[in-house]
């Protein structure tokens, strides 16, 4: 079961760290008044300066706000972040403002041109600017979850001492290698995340111009080709193919910058040049498939979370998912049954059902051989639940709050309980209006010092990096 990674692993009884992920998380939510349209109040004066704060920010529009956690050592701290986070944004709104719990907008108005573009420092706004005319605002509109996650410098550190004398690479093609094989699992695997956790069934009025779009609620219209992300398609078969793919899509025209990139997984390096992972590897890679939920007021549950982690570790430790010559047709299939599961009908079993089942079971027997807990045990059960009964999945059950073609009064009922329970904190966190541009220290005692913080709470010193 295990290649030599894994087996490494094992045998210096690591696993515990290796598929603790560090783990920072980014979340974008429109801000929307009490009758569901996009707001027109200015960023909230009470989280400061929104090109200073980088934890609460705009994004492509000024209604549009991200949450970007700081990175940290054990993933359940950055979803303890995510909570303060999103609590503060929360009691920061004006009195008349929610947040929209959908990946999908509310209602936008004819001319998509009139939406005001974020406020942000010259050279980005007019980035943004000129990406809107290439690609136009439908594309920059929808929101979602991203999870920036890296491989414990500790792990990478013990196989690659048993690994260098054997492998004919350098330190940084062994952490590429290390990266590559995660990413190229999830990215063959994506159609699965989409069946699991797709949360985008409809788009409300004027989103599509006319007869575009689906006629009818599928899994996910976001992470379909009707959604978010551009025309380049990601080269995942390598780090290098994959610099190389963005650096020719520059040139070509098709894309304006790295950051322009929007596919569903990217390769990172922090505060750095993609192409600096030549010379000393991929420092995290980013994970940008997650539509909303809206049963979370955060946007995401814990327990999705643990199942990506349940994922990213069966590919660090399990042979790679084809070879070399193999792998470009491999993942071409992949991202074509991720379009297919996309846009199925959200209350029937998707076509790769038994795809999808030998995969768990290989999860289960994974689980079982490194001695994964209850917890993970019950996710498992209840993704099995999902694969077996597709009523039970996310797009499916929000089908069931359809009226009139529209999400809009589900939207604003949960947003409301949402903000009413945010509004409950007897203290809820001020410091960004004084002090917007604290660094994740400042952030950590803030936050946390005066509260039952996790007891091995342990951020990193990298931050998160859009």
């Amino acid at each position: 079961m295990f290649d030599e990674i894994g087996q490494i692993i094992m045998e210096n009884e690591i696993v515990a760290t290796a598929s603790d992920f560090n783990m920072g998380v980014e979340v974008e939510m429109h801000r929307v008044n009490s009758a569901g349209e996009l707001s027109d109040r200015p960023y909230p004066q009470a989280i400061g300066s929104q090109r200073r704060n980088k934890y609460i920010k705009n994004d492509f529009l000024q209604m549009q706000t991200e949450i970007i956690t700081p990175t940290t050592a054990h993933s359940v701290d950055a979803m303890h972040y995510l909570m303060q986070l999103n609590d503060t944004l929360r009691n920061a709104l004006a009195p008349d403002e929610l947040l929209w719990p959908l990946s999908m907008p509310p209602a936008l108005p004819k001319d998509k041109s009139q939406i005001p573009i974020s406020d942000v420092d010259p050279a980005k706004k007019a980035y943004y600017h000129e990406w809107a005319k290439i690609h136009g605002y439908t594309s920059g509109i929808p929101t979602g979850v991203h999870l920036n996650i890296s491989v414990s410098e500790h792990v990478l550190d013990v196989v690659w001492k048993k690994v260098k004398a054997k492998q004919d690479l350098t330190h940084a093609e062994f952490i590429n290698h290390v990266y590559e094989k995660i990413v190229q699992g999830i990215v063959y695997y994506e159609w699965l995340i989409t069946y699991l956790f797709g949360n985008s069934p409809i788009a409300e009025t004027n989103f599509f111009d006319d007869d575009e779009g689906p006629k009818e609620p599928v899994r996910s219209i976001r992470e379909s080709h009707f959604g978010l992300g551009n025309k380049l398609k990601g080269d995942y078969s390598s780090v290098v193919n994959y610099i190389n793919g963005i650096e020719q899509g520059i040139k070509d025209g098709a894309l304006l910058t790295e950051a322009e990139f929007h596919g569903s997984v990217r390769f990172k390096k922090t505060n750095a040049e993609l192409t600096q992972a030549l010379d000393t590897g991929v420092d995290y890679v980013e994970l940008r498939m997650l539509d909303l939920d809206p049963g979370a007021a955060v946007g995401v549950r814990t327990s999705t979370v643990r199942f990506i982690r349940m994922l990213l570790t069966y590919f660090l430790m399990t042979p790679a998912l084809a070879d070399k010559d193999q792998i470009v047709a491999k993942l071409d299939q992949g991202m074509a049954m991720n379009e297919t599961v996309a846009l199925e009908n959200p209350k029937e079993q998707t076509i790769y059902q038994r795809e999808g089942q030998e995969l768990m079971e290989q999860l289960q027997t994974f689980g079982a051989t490194i001695h994964w807990g209850p917890e993970y045990q019950e996710v498992l059960d209840v993704m099995q639940d999902r694969l077996d009964n597709a009523s039970l999945t996310p797009s499916a059950t929000l089908c069931d709050h359809i009226k009139n073609d529209s999400l809009k009064l589900y939207a604003l009922r949960v947003g409301s309980r949402y903000q009413n329970r945010a509004h409950k904190n007897p203290t809820p966190f001020k410091g960004f209006a004084e002090h917007p541009d604290m660094v994740p220290d400042e952030l950590r005692k803030e936050l946390f010092d005066k509260s039952d913080r996790p007891d091995k709470f342990n951020p990193t010193t990298n931050e998160n990096e859009k």
